[in-house]
């Protein structure tokens, strides 16, 4: 009964809200553009590439589907000074109306494109239907015609070197180089034979060959001076050919002639610090200066702020050599590269000497702010436990004159554990320290200046220390890692990370002994007793989301692999180590981990219009344990759900496959080695900052072999497919384009550890034991 009410107010409160008229505020003899259709007498032709061009559309939808914005604003009164009127036409949409002018420009915007695009008989008209009262449907219909597509492609340059340098074959480079510049598609011409006669191709043809010219010391030459002729005589075939224009020099008495483009040499290179960008007028006036190597550094009031080798270094100019924009981009970012540096750019001078023309090269460099200084304060909230955490942030970014980056943190956390509040054990207390230094260069013994020049990596040295108190427990985690990172020079969005070394120590002073007792064998033997990780990994990760950019598709991929004990194992063996009684080799009297693990993420968000966007995500990762092992350590176990996993279940109340959950299970016995994750979200903006989210979440964890203490949280290939967790649910989220607070809310829809029909909990929704929110910064993936 209390259902079918709920059925009932819901249903009266959808009807209610549709039943709001979208036309309220249109005026007699006008209409509301309700819908645009564009229809293509061609598949091949995307309606998704013409509706930019298109100069009014219909009012927002909100998933697509519902006009919310609209009915905000048509709930509204007509007292235009009225407050709370004001505050809804503020959060609404006023509403479209159809306005003929902008149909007729979108007719001739869309007609453009298609002749852009190769099709020069394209025919576009527009219809409009208004039958429905006061709304306006707008049909754009295209008939493309035949397009036309190149049939000849010739290059006419009248100067020599330039006609060489175009057809030139991929140059073969150092190993370095080619793995961070794509040296193909700067040779390869992009205009090809029976291609569309696109005119978009055509503007990237101007790009690439100006590139190709500025890399071979062309610095005055840009896309202005190439031209293409067509011949469209021929039917539905175009002759093209390009030609260069020459430069026009203005010479005495106001006569102007014509000379060929003449390449730049790299004469003179000088590094500027402590130059101020704000500041134009006031003079630079040095102080101090080092010439290495032909390079002159030129030090401000601060002097030596950086070690003139380590600028030099950054410098890709070479005194004598052919300028190369490629060298540019490298300079650009070596020097941005720096913390100790807030603005770099680079001046040029151009001058003529015995007839070669030369440029003086000045780089610019900015000093940032030293030392700083943070608190931060936060709220916590694990499964309905409040709590609080703060810390103290330190860094300086110029520790010894090099660029190193020191950092530091000191935080403190305490928990509310509601679970031992009648038992008054006690609560969740956490204090913690990391320091860390990143080194602006690849710090490894005897590797030679030009190495390090060329791969150009950060190194990290990390140190950290995290003690945790619980009423079960007290354990101490010491952490220490040495990694180095780099990123791709042309791809500057990808990043790689190798962790040459990374030990983990884990010691436990105190273990509430009934709480031990409790604990399957396993579990306190792996989970709850000291532990040794000696690990060596390797993660990749692309991300080409810019938040300047945000019109665009994005995606994101991460992998990595991580390996543990190997070396430890082998030179255990190697020795003759003792075992212990269960076999196992220790390290300082401690049994040390042996595994290997991998993990892959795939992230995609597609843009539908300037309000609407799809995401998705899929991602897994297993863990195996092996050797001086036989269960993966805590630490490097995995859990599911939570604000970034199942958004049905609360963090870590998840998995393993179909294990039963009843009042004995904890988060110790709800861990995995292996896991699956799938999400889809449709995001919608709504007003201001504010913008929503429905999601469909999916995935579970499972072990790789079978416990007691785990009945059925195996991976098992007749039933695994069974075990994958589904949920639904709404967002609510506040874009500050920087950084996102969200706010999710998850339904469970199929719950793998029921029995029976209770499995497909979506046919009992509650928000009670079916339902789970979630607060966090950033979106899930």
């Amino acid at each position: 009964m209390k259902r079918f009410i709920r059925f009932l107010f819901f249903s009266g409160f959808i009807t209610y809200f549709m039943s709001c008229s979208t036309t309220k505020f249109v005026k007699e003899n006008e209409y509301l553009l309700d819908k645009v259709k564009i229809t293509v007498e061609d598949d091949k032709i995307k309606t998704g590439d013409i509706k930019p061009y298109l100069r009014q559309e219909p009012n927002f939808k909100i998933f697509g589907i519902l006009k919310w914005p609209l009915y905000v604003y048509n709930w509204s009164g007509k007292n235009d000074n009225n407050w709370l009127n004001k505050q809804l036409r503020r959060i609404g949409e006023s509403p479209e109306i159809m306005d003929t002018m902008l149909i007729d420009q979108s007719r001739s915007q869309v007609e453009q494109y298609m002749i852009n695009k190769g099709y020069l008989h394209s025919q576009v008209t527009s219809a409009i239907d208004t039958s429905k009262r006061k709304k306006a449907t707008v049909t754009y219909h295209i008939i493309p015609n035949e397009p036309y597509r190149i049939n000849n492609y010739k290059t006419s340059v009248d100067d020599p070197k330039i006609d060489s340098i175009i057809h030139l074959k991929p140059p073969t480079i150092s190993w370095y180089k080619a793995l961070f510049r794509s040296v193909n598609e700067e040779y390869t011409s992009l205009v090809k034979k029976e291609n569309l006669f696109d005119r978009d191709i055509l503007d990237k043809e101007r790009q690439r060959i100006t590139s190709l010219l500025r890399h071979h010391g062309y610095y005055a030459f840009n896309r202005d001076y190439i031209n293409f002729l067509a011949d469209s005589t021929k039917r539905n075939y175009v002759d093209l050919e390009m030609f260069i224009k020459p430069v026009q020099v203005a010479r005495s008495e106001g006569i102007i002639e014509e000379s060929l483009h003449r390449p730049y040499y790299i004469n003179r290179v000088s590094i500027v610090t402590d130059y101020d960008p704000l500041n134009i007028n006031d003079k630079f006036t040095p102080v101090d200066s080092v010439l290495i190597d032909d390079v002159w550094i030129y030090y401000g009031k601060k002097k030596q702020s950086i070690r003139p080798n380590v600028l030099k270094r950054r410098s890709y100019f070479n005194s004598g050599e052919l300028y190369d924009e490629w060298n540019v981009q490298q300079t650009y970012s070596a020097f941005s590269a720096l913390r100790a540096l807030r603005h770099v750019n680079i001046k040029y001078h151009e001058f003529e000497e015995n007839d070669t023309l030369k440029l003086d090269c000045t780089i610019l460099t900015a000093p940032a702010k030293t030392q700083n200084f943070g608190i931060d304060i936060e709220g916590t909230n694990s499964d309905g436990d409040l709590g609080f955490a703060t810390s103290l942030n330190y860094q300086h970014r110029n520790l010894f004159k090099g660029s190193e980056v020191f950092s530091s943190k000191i935080k403190g956390a305490y928990e509310s554990l509601s679970a031992n509040k009648e038992s008054g054990l006690g609560n969740y207390w956490e204090f913690a320290g990391e320091a860390s230094i990143l080194f602006p260069t690849f710090v490894f013994p005897f590797a030679s200046e030009q190495f390090r020049r060329n791969i150009r990596a950060t190194t990290e040295l990390k140190l950290s220390y995290n003690q945790q108190r619980r009423p079960e427990y007290q354990r101490a985690i010491l952490a220490g890692g040495w990694s180095y990172i780099w990123q791709e020079r042309v791809n500057s969005l990808a990043r790689h990370t190798f962790k040459l070394l990374d030990v983990n120590y884990v010691y436990l002073p105190r273990i509430n002994q009934e709480f031990k007792d409790s604990l399957p064998a396993n579990i306190a033997l792996y989970n709850y007793s000291n532990q040794f990780i000696v690990s060596t990994g390797y993660v990749y990760s692309f991300n080409n989301y810019d938040p300047l950019k945000r019109e665009r598709n994005t995606y994101s991929l991460r992998l990595g692999i991580e390996l543990a004990g190997n070396v430890l194992y082998g030179l255990s063996r190697l020795f003759g180590a003792d075992k212990d009684e269960n076999g196992r080799y220790k390290l300082f009297g401690i049994n040390y981990s042996q595994y290997i693990k991998g993990d892959v993420d795939f992230a995609r968000s597609i843009i539908i219009d300037e309000r609407n966007s799809f995401a998705f995500h899929i991602g897994g990762g297993i863990g195996y344990p092996y050797g001086n092992r036989k269960e993966m350590p805590f630490e490097r176990t995995y859990f599911s759900g939570g604000a970034n996993s199942n958004r049905g279940w609360s963090i870590r109340s998840l998995g393993p496959g179909s294990m039963p959950i009843d009042e004995n299970t904890t988060f110790v016995n709800q861990v995995g080695d292996i896991r699956f994750d799938m999400n889809i979200e449709y995001r919608s903006k709504l007003f201001w900052k504010f913008e929503t989210a429905a999601f469909v979440d999916a995935g579970n964890i499972w072990t790789v072999r079978a416990y007691e203490h785990q009945p059925k949280g195996n991976f098992d290939l007749t039933r695994f497919y069974k075990e994958i967790a589904m949920s639904y649910g709404l967002g609510l989220r506040l874009d500050f384009d920087y950084f996102l607070i969200r706010f999710d809310t998850g339904l469970k829809a199929y719950n793998p550890q029921e029995k029976g029909s209770k499995k497909w909990a979506i046919t009992r929704p509650n928000l009670h034991d079916n339902f789970a929110w979630h607060f966090a910064v950033g979106y899930p993936f």
